[in-house]
């Protein structure tokens, strides 16, 4: 997607909590997941962690990072680059991948487990794009949780991916 960006002159700027108020984004609330101060990822929208479900020093995360673009694009054309970031995760291998629009607007998701410095880890990550009046935001959702978790945390990933909402889209 950067590079997408970066051919289009586009620049993609990143968006705290309150400015996604403007078009409604609703974060769902996950038991025994818990916020992450801001300070720890100044360029997240958001983070959650759950370190009750932490593996040989890894902790289940949930990531949302919003970026307003500097000037629109063709949605589908940025979309259609969204699963390249996750296919280049050493290891790849995908469990599946869609291009269902999310909440009527367009969007695309994809699953799969990769090697991250000698752990297998699952990842499930959504982008959607947004248009608000005359602002055009990506909004990213990532949760990444141990491989050997993955059925055990599959409904928190599940909940946090399909159950974001945007209330003004």
């Amino acid at each position: 997607m950067e590079t997408y960006l970066q051919q289009q002159g586009v620049e993609l700027a990143p968006v705290h909590r309150d400015e996604c108020d403007r078009f409604g984004l609703e974060l769902p609330v996950l038991p025994d997941w818990e916020a992450v101060s801001e300070h720890h990822f100044p360029h997240a929208t958001a983070v959650l962690s759950s370190p009750v479900n932490a593996v040989e020093g890894f902790v289940p995360n949930a990531v949302v990072l919003v970026g307003k673009l500097s000037r629109s694009v063709h949605p589908e054309s940025l979309l259609d680059c969204g699963f390249g970031d996750s296919r280049a995760l050493p290891g790849w291998v995908e469990i599946g991948h869609d291009r269902d629009s999310f909440c009527d607007l367009p969007a695309v998701s994809i699953a799969g487990r990769y090697d991250c410095d000698g752990r297998l880890l699952f990842a499930r990550t959504r982008y959607v794009v947004v248009h608000h009046i005359v602002d055009q935001y990506l909004v990213q959702v990532t949760v990444t949780v141990p491989d050997s978790l993955r059925q055990t945390l599959s409904c928190a990933v599940d909940a946090f991916v399909d159950e974001v909402r945007f209330g003004r889209s």
